[in-house]
């Protein structure tokens, strides 16, 4: 919207100066002393014939003169004047020296036959031009239709966001307004672009996680409806108590999945507001860890931390946590021994990797694994619904960074690494 404020106001100025130059350049005509001619000839003609008077007696022609000819003229001493020498000079010449004051304008006329005396007339008050009032709207309708200028553009960017909009509504959801540099609404194109493309990205997820949990759930669903029919028809009491406990687990999953997959659906449409605090990566990271050592020393695995004591880590800790334990677990759970976490400074990053000595991803699903609901052909038999690291994910774009998987180096297995910016 700068850009429309600025216009705007270079408009308002150029216009108003423009306008007033024409308009001015325009009625500009004869200045009104110009037009004075006769009344310069009626004071010269009294200025002769005072002459033929005596310096006393002056006053009393002049006064017969008015009353005659019903005119308006004084006699009064030139010390009443006070006027630089180029206008004394004026004052004694032919023309005389037009002046003004509260009642308007007057000429005033010396001669040495006046003995240091002045005529003063008052002249007629200059009379408005009859165009006057045309110049005043010509002027005003000018200024508005230079402002109108810069409002041709937005109105028709506005149009097209009104158009694109309601094609949107319409159910037409690939479109998109080709946002121009050279438009005020340039800010607003953007977000609505990219509202667009956060509306399809959700109606897509929902579309995958409700084609994911009605693939996912018919498998309880059968269990439990197979146990329901083995109860009815088995007389036997333990057996009986066996169907039953089966279909209490059958449950208990379809609970857990249920519940996972609105988890992720609330996370999804929530706008989350992260809250950053800054701490030391290495105690930060220990801590993470001996929250999963009980589970490692069970399966016979170690995990090491390596982090330099100085670094630290500016992130939502929670939220962080919460992507690292999740990484942290599918590493122990494939890994064979050893689980390395390291953090250093990479650039513009601080990049944490998680690498174990497991199997590895392949190069074709490691783009895949991060999208929800992805579970790889080898591991669907594991517990999980593919929702872990898409979460992780999720994390790293709030924070501004990323996610990558590649293979270990050091373990051979697969290696995470989350970039966050310093």
């Amino acid at each position: 919207m700068k850009k429309l404020y600025l216009s705007l106001l270079c408009t308002a100025l150029i216009s108003v100066v423009l306008l007033s130059w024409l308009i001015d350049s325009f009625a500009s005509g004869p200045t009104q002393q110009d037009d004075f001619t006769q009344q310069r000839q009626v004071l010269a003609g009294m200025v002769s014939y005072l002459s033929e008077y005596e310096a006393k007696n002056q006053q009393h022609g002049l006064d017969a003169l008015n009353q005659h000819f019903k005119l308006d003229i004084g006699l009064e001493n030139n010390a009443t004047l006070a006027l630089p020498p180029s206008l004394i000079t004026q004052l004694y010449s032919n023309s005389g020296l037009v002046l003004a004051d509260n009642q308007g304008l007057y000429l005033v006329r010396a001669a040495d036959s006046l003995h240091g005396k002045h005529l003063t007339m008052r002249l007629p008050k200059p009379k408005a031009a009859d165009h006057d009032l045309l110049l005043t709207v010509l002027f005003y309708t000018g200024v508005s239709l230079c402002m109108w200028l810069p409002l041709i553009p937005l109105t028709r960017r506005i149009s097209v966001l009104s158009n694109v909009t309601q094609q949107f509504a319409d159910g037409h959801l690939e479109k998109r307004i080709s946002v121009s540099r050279w438009s005020y609404t340039t800010q607003l194109e953007r977000r609505f672009n990219a509202m667009a493309e956060q509306i399809n990205a959700l109606l897509d997820e929902n579309k995958l996680m409700a084609s994911s949990l009605s693939h996912d759930i018919r498998t309880p669903i059968a269990c439990l409806r197979f146990g329901l029919d083995a109860a009815i028809e088995s007389d036997d009491q333990g057996a009986q108590q066996r169907y039953l406990q089966r279909m209490e687990k059958d449950l208990d999953t379809m609970e857990s999945m249920l519940s996972s997959y609105l988890s992720y659906a609330a996370l999804q449409q929530q706008t989350q507001q992260l809250t950053y605090s800054q701490t030391s990566a290495s105690l930060y990271l220990h801590d993470i860890c001996k929250q999963l050592q009980a589970q490692a020393k069970a399966n016979g695995q170690h995990i090491e931390v390596r982090c330099s004591n100085a670094l630290k880590i500016n992130a939502d800790l929670h939220w962080l946590a919460r992507a690292l334990i999740n990484i942290l677990g599918n590493a122990l759970r494939y890994a064979r021994q050893s689980v390395t976490v390291c953090a250093d400074i990479d650039g513009h990053f601080l990049a944490i990797t998680i690498e174990d000595d497991g199997p590895g991803i392949p190069q074709a699903e490691r783009a895949a694994i991060l999208k929800p609901f992805y579970q790889s052909a080898k591991h669907r038999s594991a517990q999980g619904y593919g929702l872990g690291l898409a979460i992780c994910q999720k994390v790293m774009v709030w924070h501004h960074g990323y996610l990558e998987v590649s293979e270990s180096n050091s373990l051979g297995g697969a290696k995470f690494t989350l970039k966050l910016p310093l």
